[in-house]
């Protein structure tokens, strides 16, 4: 009788393992040559005293080709942005389909980034290897960074359920002052389904404002590590109240 409960204790325990083991995943880009997904790029604030602002952008992205080292060669473009803001009394609406009065000067600035191509090339787990550039002269591409088909680039090591790793997400225009360093932690696949969350931190700027943690989490298909859905929320110092940041695929009506 012993020796039977021991067999079944280390059957369990073989099983256990095996499972903890299917568990475990190399995460890269599966997507074919020719695949397009448009993207909306959402901000916006909530329960400010001071105002609020929200602004999107769509972007639309096409795989021209995949070499044989799973390099992805993208092209992107900014198919429609629209700004509104209303703060301390005063108000500016931006809609790049629409003529515009009251933009003060965001139409000149925005529109020679609309219906603009733009080229770059990523590897599979979604590192830039050659930097977002406009097809036809634009007067500034510096933040076209943030337009890339997947927001972040997955680990190299194969991953399992917990795994962490940190990565400098500072915004290239503040990152002097602002740096940002993030927290990724896969969470596993479930339904087809690859999920993480991300944990960053905002350097403050002293006697000005304090750190800012933000929160957030990105959902991606099991797949083809297509992006489903991305979210980060961080507390506004002046003023209160949130604001968040949104990416998910375009729906009916934008």
């Amino acid at each position: 009788m012993k020796n039977i409960s021991m067999l079944a204790i280390s059957l369990l325990m073989v099983i256990s393992c095996q499972k903890k083991e299917l568990q475990k995943e190399h995460l890269s880009l599966n997507l074919p040559r020719g695949f397009e997904q448009t993207l909306i790029y959402t901000s916006s604030t909530d329960g400010n005293s001071n105002g609020g602002m929200n602004e999107a952008t769509e972007v639309k992205f096409h795989v021209d080709s995949v070499d044989k080292n799973s390099n992805y060669y993208i092209t992107g473009e900014i198919m429609r942005m629209t700004f509104n803001q209303k703060m301390f009394g005063e108000e500016v609406h931006f809609d790049s389909r629409e003529p515009s009065d009251s933009d003060d000067g965001l139409g000149e600035e925005l529109k020679p980034m609309i219906n603009n191509p733009f080229t770059f090339k990523i590897d599979k787990f979604g590192n830039i290897l050659e930097k977002q550039k406009f097809t036809k002269e634009a007067s500034d591409e510096s933040s076209l960074s943030t337009y890339n088909i997947i927001p972040f680039a997955f680990p190299r090591e194969t991953v399992e359920e917990g795994f962490t790793w940190k990565v400098d997400t500072s915004n290239p225009l503040t990152k002097s002052i602002m740096p940002v360093t993030s927290s990724f932690t896969y969470k596993g696949t479930k339904d087809n389904k690859v999920e993480f969350a991300i944990n960053s931190t905002m350097k403050g700027v002293e006697e000005v404002m304090k750190d800012t943690d933000i929160k957030g989490k990105y959902v991606f298909d099991g797949k083809t590590k297509a992006l489903i859905s991305a979210e980060r929320n961080m507390p506004v110092q002046f003023g209160g109240g949130t604001a968040t940041f949104t990416i998910t695929p375009k729906i009916e009506g934008f």
